[in-house]
């Protein structure tokens, strides 16, 4: 029952504070320019990220600066926090699980062009990362909170199929970057 209740308190502070962010007026990328891109995903255990890491290199490929946040609900980050690349668990958010101040001004110092929102389940942390994040336009999953420019549906799948073939950040960034580039061609 306390859990509950901490969970509604939580996502109605969430909620609060979304509604007082200041309107977003988003502008589309244009991806035959270089852009400041960042990441924001789900944290493997282990922090290795892989899927992630592929993921970075194909946008490097594209001639974009990429800065990733990832989160993982543990105590003890073992990855280091360098410029580009981040990890933040449950110590850098408080009691209500907003950030801590640290995270925010980290994280409003840059201004991104694009915002990619790999995450695949609702994760209050992640949920905050991307509505803090100074992003031109950001995009991500549907999951219902108003917080992107743009919103990836996933498909309707078979029982056969199985929800977790399409929840994957690999599948979801395919299907960002062919909306985007399908998008772009048609400017």
């Amino acid at each position: 029952m306390v859990n509950g209740f901490m969970r509604k308190l939580k996502q109605f502070i969430f909620d609060y504070l979304r509604k007082k962010m200041p309107e977003r007026h988003p502008r589309f990328p244009h991806l035959d320019q270089p852009l400041k891109v960042m990441i924001v995903y789900e944290s493997d255990l282990l922090e290795r990220n892989d899927a992630i890491k592929s993921i970075r290199q194909d946008l490097l490929r594209r001639q974009m600066d990429v800065t990733m946040w990832g989160y993982v609900e543990k105590k003890e980050i073992n990855t280091l926090i360098l410029p580009q690349s981040r990890i933040l668990g449950v110590g850098d958010y408080n009691f209500f699980g907003k950030p801590r101040d640290y995270v925010l001004e980290d994280l409003q110092a840059e201004q991104y062009d694009l915002l990619i929102d790999l995450t695949t389940r609702p994760s209050l942390p992640l949920r905050y990362i991307t509505m803090y994040t100074n992003a031109d336009f950001k995009v991500g999953l549907n999951m219902g909170e108003g917080i992107h420019d743009m919103l990836i549906s996933l498909p309707d799948l078979t029982p056969e199929q199985g929800e977790e073939a399409a929840l994957e950040a690999s599948w979801l960034y395919d299907q960002i970057m062919g909306f985007i580039t399908t998008i772009k061609s048609n400017d």
